[in-house]
């Protein structure tokens, strides 16, 4: 065990500036609210927002409401390898999961296997019934069930992820989506901030979440966001988020405890202390599909006053640590991140590939001995979730298992120093060579 100056793997720093606004939040109670969710419109220029207690409640949420207007299909198209949150979501939505295998030369999806199955799921077509039938309306046909077994017309959304806040190319794939019946959600949960060809991340699909939690681009420690300009879908989705219970006092105390230990245990001197306690379970990745879903509190809102400033700065810092590793990872010819060729990206960890298993383990093994905050990402493709198995259809996910084979980060948050940049360094030209 590391004791001393840890670098926590992603950071995003809250202060007592930001507590006591949190607090006053609590005393405008709606008011601070309905600011936040008109300074998030306005922002992102869309004309539904909903605020809610996490990203992955938000993405349930939406689901929820989608299989309401669609109550044919449920299969939802996610990436094989992303936050173990996505397909919790989806099961506590009482969906299911459908994969698509990553590219090997990108954090996206492997768009001919992508075409392969949205080319399957034309729009639904549409014949009159029988001469002599009850009714002149048209009724609609089925697709037949895929070489999977799985019946073609059940997706009900794909779901493009912008993992580390990379952003996917979404208007790819609204290119291929030839089903007006397929929803594209767009997973941002990682990416406030960010854009791609000029649009903003969060307004390239039908709807998006965000989340706000700790180590995300922007937190007010845990929170979702939905947006969105469909009329349709926010009448429905604002009849389940009507409903949503509010933070207790217990609840409310714990976001505001959370807030505070951030404060003080975040900061590299500190981060050794709470990365020392098991029972936190820092750095795990789980899957729970059993997690609340409530209304985001007032003092949440609160900790998100000036939220735009604060987010251009925490994105303009990572943006000069993401050119800073390119720049040293090209000069030592490592080539682990050539999927990365924008310098334009505030990711929230820089992703680099390890293709040696001895190589990857002992890199993180002195990472955690120095503490210097290098991190594997996912343990395992989706489908090799334990409490999955036997619950996805299909075959191996190439791509997905590399990304969880050989993945790891480098930090990019602003307490990464000078000095951490070259012993980081040093580490990765003496194990990788």
């Amino acid at each position: 065990m590391h004791i001393g100056r840890t670098l926590p793997p992603a950071a995003t720093p809250i202060g007592i500036r930001e507590i006591i606004s949190g607090v006053c939040g609590i005393f405008r109670g709606q008011r601070e609210l309905d600011r936040f969710e008109s300074e998030l419109k306005e922002h992102f220029g869309v004309k539904h927002c909903f605020l809610v207690s996490s990203g992955k409640a938000a993405f349930t949420l939406i689901l929820l409401a989608l299989k309401e207007l669609s109550p044919d299909r449920d299969e939802v198209l996610i990436p094989a390898f992303t936050c173990y949150s996505v397909p919790s979501s989806v099961v506590r939505a009482g969906l299911r999961i459908r994969l698509c295998d990553l590219s090997p030369d990108s954090l996206d999806f492997d768009f001919a296997q992508l075409s392969a199955v949205l080319s399957e799921a034309p729009p639904p077509q549409t014949e009159a019934h029988p001469a002599g039938g009850a009714s002149d309306s048209p009724v609609e046909t089925r697709d037949p069930a895929d070489s999977s077994g799985n019946s073609i017309t059940r997706v009900l959304a794909v779901v493009p992820t912008h993992l580390f806040g990379y952003p996917a190319d979404v208007a790819r794939l609204r290119k291929l989506n030839r089903d007006p019946g397929v929803t594209i959600v767009e997973d941002a949960a990682q990416a406030m901030g960010e854009t791609r060809e000029e649009r903003k991340v969060g307004t390239l699909g039908d709807v998006s979440f965000f989340s706000l939690g700790r180590g995300k681009a922007f937190s007010v420690v845990e929170g979702g966001v939905v947006l969105t300009d469909r009329d349709d879908f926010a009448e429905g989705l604002n009849r389940f988020v009507s409903r949503l219970p509010r933070y207790g006092l217990l609840p409310l105390l714990n976001v505001i405890f959370k807030a505070a230990a951030l404060m003080v245990l975040l900061h590299p001197r500190l981060f050794w202390v709470p990365r020392s306690m098991p029972f936190l379970k820092l750095g795990e990745t789980l899957f729970e599909p059993h997690f609340p879903i409530l209304k985001m509190s007032s003092f949440q809102a609160g900790l998100a006053r000036e939220w735009p400033g604060r987010l251009e700065k925490l994105r303009d810092v990572r943006k000069k640590k993401v050119n800073r590793w390119i720049t040293i990872l090209e000069a030592s010819r490592t080539h682990g991140s050539n999927f990365l060729r924008s310098r334009s990206l505030g990711l929230l960890r820089f992703p680099l590939r390890v293709g040696d298993k001895k190589k990857r383990e002992s890199l993180l093994r002195e990472s955690a001995r120095m503490g210097l905050g290098i991190m594997p990402v996912y343990p395992t493709s989706i489908n090799a979730i334990p409490e999955l198995r036997g619950k996805i259809k299909g075959g191996a996910f190439p791509g997905a298992e590399s990304c969880a084979r050989e993945l790891v980060t480098l930090p990019t948050h602003g307490y990464l120093t000078e000095d951490d940049v070259t012993e980081l360094s040093r580490l990765i030209a003496r194990v990788l060579g």
